[in-house]
């Protein structure tokens, strides 16, 4: 029987030994996922139409992101009301959530596998996507849509693990994806030359292989937290909650995500070749943001317990250990990826143009790292106590309060060009930085009010 990892996140003394042990192989999941999307950049790269292709692919990610946006804020509110649940030892009503969670899953997954089929076309050409630029990308969107429903259901898995603390389990299948894709992208682009068809269907394939042991795996009565048929159905009480939770965390992931297909519309107003140069410059940077990515994972689920628990104080003394350790992480990977801007340019692009906007790229965004650590932090916190309103505002501000009217600034008011999407980006950062250092002041580390509705619905 598999067992949830409670014990690290309650009681193990030493909170940094604790947070390696959950946090590692999140880390390694999260590396080969944006290893994996070098691999992609890297073969599509190479392709006779590489800028089209990697300006495509750019462009393409954020209308899959704000799709997705609903499984994200799903699993935020997962995380924090199961974790909260186990922490304070009602385990049948964290079945029921984890339940729910899933029922959810489903639904959304085949809605929104059809609207995003058939909105792509038009929301790409209005992007401002035209010619070869726009084929790519409505050929990648097309074939990724295809995938909604295994990942939404994926999704809903990783975050009942996780809120349990079993980070393993989540982490092997997803490996297990990506090593599947990473050889079918191999397969199908360069030895089918089927472009990036071949690389969305690659990743369609890999996440679809999964999900039958994720089925198997939520509904085994061996597993420490398991789910029943009749946890699927959406009951008022607990959906309330999860709503609760939820929805500022789906609509700060759409607008984020609205946010940046804005964003890569105004890049492409520079020419393909910067929007396939941010690209490329975004599968180096995710490389460091991975392990910032994965200790925001594990103090969500800490915060959650503990808070659970009633131990506001761990909760509060994890924040400061994943702060500690994220910061050293992403000011040394900085540093050690810093010297490689050219090399790493010109091994993911063919065109001399891309390769140069790249390099002056890479340089503000590894500059920014260390802020993107606190900012992952910030969220890591705030999803976890439930208070994801504060992620909303935080996100939300980056974007469309402060980067991109500083993009429309200086591509209006200055001759900077490209640069200023560069600098837009290094001072958002810094700002919402300073907004979560004040928001986090206002966390107060008790548990969230919807779960005691849930607790007088069981009773009666």
């Amino acid at each position: 029987m598999a067992r949830d990892r409670s014990d690290l996140l309650l009681r193990e003394p030493n909170l940094y030994k604790a947070f390696l042990i959950l946090a590692a192989p999140i880390f390694g999941a999260n590396f080969m996922r944006a290893f994996n999307e070098l691999v992609d950049t890297y073969f599509i790269g190479q392709t006779a139409n590489s800028v089209a292709a990697q300006a495509g692919v750019s462009i393409a990610w954020p209308l899959i992101n704000i799709f997705t946006s609903f499984q994200a804020g799903f699993a935020v509110a997962g995380v924090a009301v199961v974790s909260q649940l186990l922490g304070g030892d009602r385990r049948e009503q964290a079945r029921e959530n984890a339940g729910l969670l899933t029922g959810v899953a489903l639904i959304f997954g085949v809605v929104l596998n059809v609207l995003l089929y058939f909105l792509a076309p038009a929301v790409l050409a209005a992007m401002g996507a035209q010619g070869d630029v726009l084929a790519c990308s409505v050929s990648y969107v097309r074939v990724r849509s295809f995938e909604l429903l295994f990942t939404f259901l994926f999704t809903a898995f990783q975050a009942i693990r996780q809120a349990q603390g079993d980070t393993v389990t989540p982490v092997l299948l997803s490996l297990g994806a990506v090593g599947l894709n990473i050889v079918l992208t191999a397969v199908f682009v360069k030895g089918m030359n089927l472009g990036v068809f071949g690389a969305g269907l690659a990743t369609t394939i890999g996440n679809v292989a999964i999900c039958p042991l994720c089925v198997y795996l939520l509904f085994s009565r061996r597993q420490a937290l398991y789910i029943e048929l009749k946890y699927l159905r959406l009951r008022r009480e607990p959906l309330a909650a999860l709503t609760a939770i939820a929805t500022p965390a789906a609509a700060s992931q759409a607008l984020s995500s609205l946010g940046f297909l804005v964003l890569q519309a105004a890049i492409l107003s520079y020419g393909d070749h910067i929007v396939a140069a941010f690209s490329v410059g975004n599968k180096v940077s995710n490389i460091l943001l991975m392990p910032m990515l994965a200790l925001g994972t594990v103090l969500a689920a800490y915060v959650g317990q503990n808070i659970g628990a009633g131990s506001g104080q761990r909760a509060r003394q994890a924040y400061k250990v994943s702060r500690n350790v994220g910061l050293v992480l992403a000011i040394a990977g900085s540093l050690a990826l810093f010297p490689f801007r050219g090399a790493l340019a010109a091994g993911l692009s063919n065109d001399a143009a891309t390769q140069a906007a790249c390099v002056e790229y890479l340089f503000w965004v590894l500059l920014t790292q260390p802020l993107m650590s606190l900012f992952q932090n910030y969220l890591g916190v705030f999803n976890g106590s439930g208070r994801t309103k504060f992620s909303f505002l935080m996100s939300t501000m980056r974007l469309w309060g402060v980067r991109l009217p500083l993009i429309l600034f200086f591509k209006t008011c200055t001759d900077v060009g490209p640069a200023g999407v560069w600098y837009a980006m290094v001072i958002s950062n810094f700002v919402i930085v300073l907004l979560g250092m004040f928001l986090l002041r206002r966390v107060e580390f008790t548990p969230f009010a919807g779960l005691s509705a849930q607790t007088a619905e069981q009773a009666e």
